[in-house]
């Protein structure tokens, strides 16, 4: 409780000294898991249906953007093994792009170019 309350104090004193714009741009991802893990993890063909960890984060992955609004799936175009398949080929396609970002970030821009909102 006293380390919570430290670290509290610490931020506000420190965002005094800087604007608040600028923490925004930097997103903190806890995670263990790497894009070049999750890439192993989603070796194999993409239509495979099997239920693995690969299948598991992607299907987390998009039911939390479908739930934000962040994507718009067409219920004929979202099926469990299409999702994955998606963001399998982008993993796959840019390996070597995405390999030091966030895997949580490279699914979700897999998603958001699979199945974008119509903006007005």
């Amino acid at each position: 409780m006293i380390l919570l309350m430290l670290a509290g104090a610490a931020a506000a004193a420190g965002s005094a000294d800087r604007p608040a714009d600028r923490t925004r741009d930097r997103a903190v991802v806890v995670s263990s898991l790497t894009t070049q893990q999750l890439l192993e993890y989603c070796r194999g063909k993409d239509s495979d249906p099997t239920a693995n960890f690969c299948t598991g984060y992607i299907l987390g992955e998009f039911d939390a953007l479908s739930l934000a609004g962040d994507i718009c799936p067409l219920p004929a175009r979202a099926s469990n093994i299409e999702v994955a398949a998606a963001v399998r080929k982008y993993l796959r396609a840019r390996a070597k792009k995405t390999g030091t970002g966030a895997p949580s970030f490279v699914a979700r821009d897999a998603l958001r170019d699979a199945y974008p909102c119509k903006r007005r």
